[in-house]
């Protein structure tokens, strides 16, 4: 979960992010203050345990807010390190 959240806060500026979770369900919200522009992703636990597939949803959720005239960078996260991820690492802080 750390890990999700120091990369996120890695596009802060111009990014904005908010994570919430609903049992093992996480909801990724992200924003661009000065383009007016946000996006949502509700991420099941089959696609958060497979860190690859994490941040291809994260990157596309980057590309849609850029496509609404975000000028966030696309650039690597720090979210691939070989690692599955367990439900238990997205417990709420």
């Amino acid at each position: 979960m750390e890990d999700l959240k120091s990369a996120l806060s890695t596009l802060d500026p111009p990014l904005k992010h908010k994570i919430a979770y609903s049992d093992q369900t996480m909801l990724i919200e992200l924003w661009d203050p000065e383009a007016n522009a946000s996006v949502s992703r509700l991420i099941e636990p089959w696609q958060y345990q497979n860190r690859d597939l994490l941040h291809v949803i994260v990157l596309h959720a980057i590309n849609e807010l850029k496509r609404k005239g975000s000028r966030a960078q696309l650039q690597v996260l720090p979210l691939i390190n070989g690692r599955k991820m367990e439900a238990s690492d997205f417990t709420a802080d």
